[in-house]
């Protein structure tokens, strides 16, 4: 007779088998936990920065959008006296060919507020080795962008109590209403004057007087132009002669500048002119008639 309590063995080979079974499974999610490939090789290179931007284990990693692996640790270094995170990057071996040694990696966001991961853009150099660093460059996230819309709000408040303030020549321009009422009258009397220009252009090249013909007839203009070389040479000439005569060289020169030689001119000219008078009253004394 069998003892009841003896241990089947279809009863240990049941056990064993579902033992197992828990353990596969365990390994299988794990696995596909992590997003890998328990049937294709693993190439895992690293990148190095100071901030990963919220970047977490088992996010994926990309080559040109497509998924190619997923990060699978990261761990503090310290360099330099510096603090960094050194991000693991599995890469599936059909698509780690891809990734150059001067390949570019850049962590992204899908979305404004999704979740964070690795992409990759490759280069022209020879594939990655197991263990290789590739460069990271960071991209503007929502940090940078936020930090840098309050700087520029922050401007934009300085200079609106500037400009409350009076300061400078816009907040001038707004407090000072004497100010912007000159400027007013200011944009009006040069509205005024330019369609008064523009009338007077009109005129100018329609109208009947002299300016029109000047400008549209071109013998009045030729004609016109000869009298102003006629009139710049007789100036001209005039100019030379009133030279001459400040001039103490000639007769007017002397005339002009030497009082003796006026002053003797002078009485010469009185001296004829007693002698013409004397002889018309007296003709006698100066011609004598004989007819025989």
């Amino acid at each position: 007779m069998k003892n009841p309590n003896a241990l089947k063995w279809s009863d240990l080979r049941t056990g064993i088998f579902f033992i197992l079974g828990i353990g596969f499974a365990a390994y299988i999610g794990l696995v596909v936990g992590k997003n890998t490939n328990l049937f294709s090789g693993i190439t895992t290179v690293k990148i190095l920065s100071r901030d990963v931007q919220s970047l977490a284990e088992n996010n994926f990693v990309s080559v040109s959008g497509k998924k190619i692996g997923t990060v699978s640790k990261m761990n503090f270094v310290t360099h330099n006296d510096s603090l960094y995170v050194v991000a693991d990057l599995r890469l599936k071996q059909e698509y780690a060919v891809l990734v150059t040694k001067d390949s570019k990696a850049t962590i992204k966001s899908l979305g404004v507020l999704g979740d964070k991961y690795v992409d990759i853009k490759t280069g022209k150099g020879s594939p990655v080795k197991e263990g290789d660093f590739i460069a990271l460059y960071s991209e503007d996230g929502l940090a940078n962008i936020a930090s840098k819309a309050s700087l520029t709000f922050e401007k934009i408040n300085t200079m609106l109590d500037k400009l409350n303030s009076g300061k400078g020549m816009a907040g001038r321009l707004i407090s000072d209403e004497k100010m912007g009422s000159e400027l007013a009258e200011t944009i009006s009397s040069l509205k005024t004057t330019t369609a008064e220009l523009s009338s007077l252009s009109k005129k100018a090249s329609h109208g009947n007087g002299l300016l029109p013909k000047l400008l549209n007839d071109k013998g009045l203009a030729k004609n016109t132009e000869e009298t102003i070389e006629h009139l710049n040479l007789t100036a001209s000439k005039a100019e030379q002669l009133i030279t001459k005569l400040n001039n103490d060289k000639g007769s007017l020169g002397q005339l002009s500048s030497n009082p003796v030689l006026y002053n003797n001119l002078t009485h010469t000219l009185s001296s004829l002119d007693s002698v013409l008078v004397d002889l018309k009253s007296h003709p006698g004394r100066y011609v004598k008639l004989s007819l025989f």
